[in-house]
């Protein structure tokens, strides 16, 4: 069940990431970067607190930035 919720905070925490991106469009690649890990630690860090485990909280955290990031990147690809 603690996965579940872990997955459901991920997605809140990668839409709110892919807000964030969308918001700040003229910004160069390095903040980007800096952007994107900082969302990831959170979510590595929310993960490992709620399921008590870094191996699964660290697959986890790799899944769903994968998975968002690939639908973020399909929406941006077929509205343009």
């Amino acid at each position: 069940m603690k996965t579940y919720f872990v997955w459901s905070l991920h997605i809140v925490i990668w839409v709110g990431y892919s807000l964030v991106e969308l918001l700040s469009k003229r910004d160069q690649l390095t903040s980007k970067i800096i952007l994107f890990l900082v969302f990831a630690y959170l979510a590595y860090g929310i993960a490992e607190m709620n399921v008590k485990s870094k191996r699964l909280a660290l697959m986890m955290t790799g899944t769903t930035s994968a998975v968002c990031l690939t639908c973020y990147q399909l929406i941006l690809f077929c509205t343009a």
